[in-house]
């Protein structure tokens, strides 16, 4: 007995961590939550331990998924939109893959584009052709060539820019010389002087000097037809003070408008870009380019999702037995094989399903429900459909609730005694009917006009949503209304403005971001137990009674999920890498799982 016992007890200390794989977006309940236990619960000042990093995941804003022993993520890699699948035991890549419709269309647009650029027909584009045909991307399209002198090459290339536009021949370029294709790009290549204190005297005197350029008919001031093919059109509508009651101005540039403008929105910026303002500009920022691009330059400039906000995919990728499945920011929805990553089937829900992109790119994460698979191209012909996971074939269409895509991703419930599947669009909260999307109920007072995209989170037939951009969160009630069913609002507090880190229900509380502080409330009442700065604004998933904290500003906490006191147990900084921090985090296996852009990184915190 006393050596079965031994036995026993050895078999416990030497058990592996209890451990969850992490297979879609915010977790295997789509809760942000964690089933792990046996977890840190206290990190140095260093933070945990790096298990593992790897610099191959591409830009992008794409959370981290792990199942079976494979990590999966999508990044634009040479600019081009790929999924990805790593080794979960060390990071290494396994397979990187565009689906294959897409690699065929590309590359013949690719050519298509590089043929029509190639003005010369010389077989590359030099800066010029690259910029009449690309502006401002064409920067960014140049691969860097290593060993060469940066300084040197940059200095070259811009004495040679120069001299391509210079049409006055004073070795600077004006508003009428310069590239209208470049836009607001150009405002990185001049160099502010002076500060604030001169901004009135550089802008009189820019203003008077962009309207000798440019006033054909000598009447002192710019009208839109005089603006066309300058750099002033680009900031026109701007800068054209609107007319009492109306929503533009009266279609004229005048001396005080453009002095006003230059003086607040390009302050200290004389509006001429000398040899010496374009050297530092490349060798800053696109060090080691010489401006002239080959086929490879110009995929890499169209080949993914392109915003100002940051390139790159943001949806996380959805992994269900031998699928994955992933949606682009283009909205190319693809099943890929999990172990060779080949194209099972593709969609793309603007062309396929009549949706229209949101502003900021498709972010949703595919939702598998048994043989379905659910998303939201949004639009006139039914804000979500369910396609069948194995063929991408339609089985439903939500004809009867039409409203736009946002950025949410969507969530399966059994609400009020129906199985359905509850989403964030651009107007409401809506519930479905899982097996034939029939319309149920919805709820608008969460929702605002710029970005709905935290998934809702749902408790008892209640389900709370909330947004940022001045609106809050609120808590509604969903009970039977005939077929269809209604949503009574139970409270609404405005300070819970979660922009699109999510939140956690633990126990009878949810923590959350607001617009600066993280925040512990009661679920049922919307009572504030505490806020606290933290780690300012971000995401938060929940893990063996903690709350990992990521914040936008590249700042991590670990801190304890306590309904009575913010108690944070260790922080650490993570690199700036030029974007903020969005990709939410993952607790999976014992490893904290932080996506930083290009970057992965694995932390061990599991506790030894």
């Amino acid at each position: 007995m006393k050596y079965a016992l031994l036995i026993l007890s050895s078999l416990i200390l030497t058990s592996p961590l209890i451990a969850d794989d992490w297979p879609q977006w915010r977790g295997p309940d789509r809760t942000g939550l964690s089933k792990e236990v046996n977890l840190l619960k206290e990190w140095s000042e260093s933070g945990p331990k790096v298990a593992w990093e790897i610099d191959n995941v591409g830009i992008g804003y794409s959370s981290v998924v792990i199942a079976d022993g494979r990590i999966y993520t999508m990044g634009d890699i040479e600019g081009v939109e790929h999924t990805m699948c790593f080794s979960e035991k060390d990071g290494s890549l396994l397979w990187a893959r565009q689906p294959g419709p897409v690699e065929e269309v590309l590359d013949a647009k690719v050519k298509e584009q590089f043929d029509r650029f190639d003005s010369n027909k010389d077989g590359k584009l030099s800066e010029e052709e690259a910029i009449a045909g690309l502006g401002a991307r064409a920067f960014a399209s140049d691969k860097k060539d290593e060993g060469i002198d940066v300084a040197a090459i940059a200095s070259k290339r811009a004495a040679v820019f120069v001299k391509t536009y210079d049409q006055n021949s004073d070795v600077q370029l004006d508003a009428k010389e310069m590239p209208a294709s470049l836009g607001r790009e150009v405002n990185k290549i001049d160099a502010a002087t002076g500060g604030r204190t001169q901004s009135n005297t550089i802008g009189k005197a820019r203003a008077e000097r962009t309207i000798a350029l440019l006033d054909e008919d000598s009447d002192g001031s710019i009208s839109q037809k005089e603006a066309r093919g300058s750099l002033v059109q680009s900031i026109f509508n701007n800068a054209d003070k609107k007319l009492d009651g109306e929503k533009k101005g009266d279609g004229v540039l005048t001396a005080d408008e453009l002095t006003e403008y230059f003086a607040k929105r390009e302050t200290g910026r004389d509006g001429l870009i000398t040899v010496e303002e374009l050297t530092a500009f490349f060798q800053k920022n696109h060090p080691g380019t010489d401006g002239v691009l080959d086929l490879a330059d110009l995929k890499r400039s169209v080949g993914g999702y392109r915003n100002g906000m940051g390139d790159g995919p943001r949806g996380t990728p959805t992994v269900d037995g031998d699928f994955v499945f992933t949606e682009g920011g283009n909205g190319d929805l693809t099943c890929f094989d999990t172990k060779t990553g080949d194209t099972v089937w593709h969609v793309n829900l603007s062309e396929d399903f009549g949706g229209k992109r949101p502003g900021w790119g498709y972010s949703e994460s595919p939702l598998v429900a048994g043989n379905l698979l659910l998303v939201t191209p949004g639009g006139k012909e039914g804000t979500m459909v369910a396609l069948d996971k194995k063929t991408g074939k339609q089985v439903w269409r939500s004809s009867d609730l039409t409203e736009a895509a946002h950025y949410s991703s969507p969530v399966l419930a059994t609400v009020a005694g129906k199985e359905q599947v509850v989403q964030f669009g651009r107007e409401s909260v809506f519930g479905l009917t899982l097996n034939d999307g029939n319309f149920l109920w919805k709820y608008s007072g969460a929702a605002n006009g710029t970005a709905n995209c935290s998934s809702p989170v749902i408790a008892n037939d209640m389900v709370l949503s909330a947004s940022a951009y001045g609106t809050g969160g609120g808590l509604v009630k969903v009970s039977a209304d005939g077929d269809a069913q209604k949503a009574e609002e139970l409270w609404f507090e405005k300070s819970f403005q979660n922009h699109h880190g999510g939140f956690v229900k633990v126990g009878e509380h949810v923590y959350g971001f607001g617009a600066n502080t993280l925040i512990c409330l009661n679920f049922k009442t919307g009572e504030i137990a505490w806020q606290e700065k933290s780690v300012g604004k971000g995401s938060v998933v929940f893990a063996d009674g903690m709350l990992y904290c990521l914040g936008e500003r590249h700042e991590v906490a670990l801190v304890e999920a306590n309904s009575k006191e913010y108690v944070e147990k260790g922080r650490f900084k993570i690199e700036d890498r030029g974007r903020p921090s969005w990709a939410h985090p993952v607790v999976a296996n014992g490893k904290f799982y932080i996506r930083n852009q290009g970057v992965l990184t694995a932390y061990d915190v599991a506790a030894k």
